[in-house]
């Protein structure tokens, strides 16, 4: 993996030093998003005594409520009472949607520290602990915690070991290396609970995302250009009475179609806003073909919000993609 040992000493430093430390997570936040932001949590509260505040716009989905201190994150923070600014898994600056309100957020008072492994990062910190070669946000933070010294408990180990697990479809996408495995190994033998990640992650499914799946695969399209796609309307939600974070998941099965080179799931977030999946097996650049849209990811992985509303059209109209 890419050596970062500057930027973990510079972040070290910084954090050692700062009184307060508020922990950002960007929108939507999923597994990685939450694992990461809740360990490092855990280690500058309890271990550094530090005033910490976990920030996230929405709520932590409904598979992560077991994690510890899950509860405590806010909607809103005060950037002048803070010392530091951690931004985790946010894959650009306008991410974690604070910029909106506060648009002084990047000016450098306080500080930032950006720790994520996304392709499209735009290295917006003051200190950027990035590298595009990690599978999640969580297998950098484990790294840079072990720099710091700081004790791997069972806690710790858990919310790490959710984000890996998560951002590696539960070991099966393509970024599950040799290294991934052995992290996950000595995560679980610091104690973290393996068994309640993987049944709250994907294998706990209740009736309204069966729904929503069957929403989804019902409208599957695939074009001539063997593009896989599919999409989830507001009446969807409505009629199945799913959640946003009930679409978590599908978009693996559009992918596990044998003869699809790459697939789309498109749907909206209630909110006014269309949001975009892709995935890969292919050598396709998705990072690269979500950009086009505002959006980024990684290479076989990437995603894309758009204002909007999705229109049916006569389910006879072949998809354009």
């Amino acid at each position: 993996m890419k050596n970062l040992e500057v930027e973990f000493l510079k972040a070290k430093n910084l954090l050692s030093d700062a009184r307060k430390i508020v922990i950002i997570s960007h929108r939507g936040p999923d597994g990685d998003a939450v694992g990461s932001n809740l360990a490092l949590r855990l280690a500058l509260k309890y271990q550094w005594n530090k005033n910490v505040v976990s920030a996230c716009v929405d709520p932590a989905p409904g598979y992560c409520d077991f994690l510890p201190e899950v509860n405590e994150f806010k909607t809103d923070f005060d950037r002048d009472d803070a010392d530091a600014l951690v931004f985790v898994d946010c894959g650009a600056s306008y991410m974690s949607k604070f910029h909106e309100k506060k648009s002084n957020l990047f000016s450098g008072t306080p500080p930032v520290i950006n720790i994520d492994h996304h392709a499209s990062n735009d290295n917006f910190g003051q200190i950027n602990i990035v590298n595009s070669e990690a599978a999640s946000a969580t297998q950098i933070l484990y790294g840079f915690l072990k720099f710091c010294g700081f004790k791997i408990t069972r806690e710790i180990a858990t919310c790490l070991l959710n984000g890996l697990y998560f951002d590696t479809g539960s070991f099966m996408h393509s970024n599950t290396t040799s290294e991934v495995l052995n992290i996950a190994g000595e995560l679980l033998w610091h104690g973290a609970d393996y068994k309640t990640i993987a049944r709250r992650q994907f294998h706990s499914t209740n009736i309204s995302q069966l729904k929503l799946y069957g929403r989804i695969f019902e409208k599957i399209k695939v074009n001539d250009k063997q593009v896989v796609a599919s999409a989830v309307s507001e009446k969807d939600f409505e009629e199945t009475g799913a959640k946003l974070e009930d679409t978590t998941g599908a978009i693996d099965y559009l992918n596990s179609v044998p003869d699809g080179k790459m697939c789309c799931l498109l749907y909206e977030d209630r909110k006014g806003t269309i949001k975009g999946s892709f995935r890969t097996r292919d050598e396709i650049d998705l990072a690269a073909l979500a950009s086009q849209f505002g959006g980024g990811g990684h290479k076989k992985a990437a995603g894309f919000s758009l204002p909007g509303h999705l229109i049916e059209t006569d389910p006879r109209v072949r998809i354009g993609l």
